[in-house]
């Protein structure tokens, strides 16, 4: 009786924990206070939404229902009805193939791409505003600063673990069966790292120390991270980057506000979980071997 006792505590502890990370998520009332105090978030929030919400996903939405439409309705037209073979007429449809195809793949490669990579880089730099501003008015100021040289060094592990992370959870969703669970579990957890990270940048934590707290709070992290990679998982490709960029302020935001719980009831193996135990691994191999090649071309 005691062990299914404690083990009854230790689920009820594990719901308790998730559903607190999907609340503070949610607390989006919170950034009414953040909204109506700071101009700067007032108008860094503003921008974003500009950029992901009227540019970035209003251009995705004008080709999928305007001019996608508006080249098939040419097409029926230039090739006109099914009849016997002619061959102008087929001429005509390869034409109208050829620069329909062309039109969407100019569309993409020079308007969409462009915009999702300049939205990338400058999504980041607003972001890190917000998180600064909110964090300033909640008295979080940053410790003394980090030397230059480190600072750039840990910011570069902090990209690669970042890119490797990500790499391991597109392979993960090629497993069959639980692979798509695997992916949109690590899709939430990803979605926690960008919302705290800031925060923990703005008080110069190191990188082994984000990722010490996170693995000790693995639980909760995946319920803040649940909200917004729910929201986006169902959506269409770059559409989902999109709805990410548009709703990221907020979530960025009540992370500031927010106070992660670990769990303590739970066996010791669950109280930490070694979610980057790979993606350090690989990311240590790829330094090594990237130092292995540096020397060898000094050598030479």
């Amino acid at each position: 009786m005691p062990k299914a006792s404690g083990r009854g505590n230790a689920f009820q502890e594990a719901g308790h924990v998730w559903l607190s990370g999907v609340k503070d998520a949610l607390m989006l009332h919170q950034c009414i206070y953040f909204l109506a105090r700071s101009e700067t978030i007032r108008f860094r929030t503003l921008q974003c939404f500009v950029l992901n919400g009227v540019i970035f996903l209003g251009s995705i939405l004008l080709f999928n229902f305007a001019v996608e439409p508006a080249l098939n309705v040419l097409k029926r037209l230039v090739q006109g009805s099914e009849g016997k073979y002619d061959l102008k007429k087929e001429e005509e449809a390869w034409a109208t193939d050829f620069i329909a195809t062309s039109f969407s793949v100019l569309y993409k490669v020079f308007w969409i791409y462009p915009i999702y990579c300049i939205s990338f880089v400058l999504n980041t730099v607003m972001y890190q505003e917000i998180a600064d501003s909110a964090l300033g008015f909640l008295q979080r100021a940053p410790v003394k600063s980090t030397p230059h040289l480190e600072r750039l060094i840990q910011e570069t592990w902090r990209v690669l673990v970042n890119l490797v992370y990500l790499l391991e959870m597109y392979l993960l969703s090629y497993i069959p069966v639980i692979g798509p669970f695997l992916y949109f579990v690590h899709s939430c957890w990803m979605a926690s790292i960008y919302c705290f990270e800031y925060g923990w940048v703005h008080q110069r934590w190191s990188a082994n120390a984000r990722v010490d707290y996170f693995e000790r709070h693995w639980l909760y992290f995946s319920g803040f991270g649940f909200p917004v990679s729910f929201v986006s998982y169902f959506c269409p490709r770059f559409i989902d980057a999109g709805v990410f960029a548009l709703f990221f302020p907020l979530f960025v935001l009540t992370a500031t506000r927010a106070e992660p719980k670990a769990l303590q009831e739970c066996p010791k193996q669950l109280q930490r979980l070694p979610l980057f135990f790979i993606v350090q691994g690989v990311s240590c191999f790829l330094v090594r071997l990237f130092e292995g090649r540096s020397r060898g071309a000094k050598v030479k």
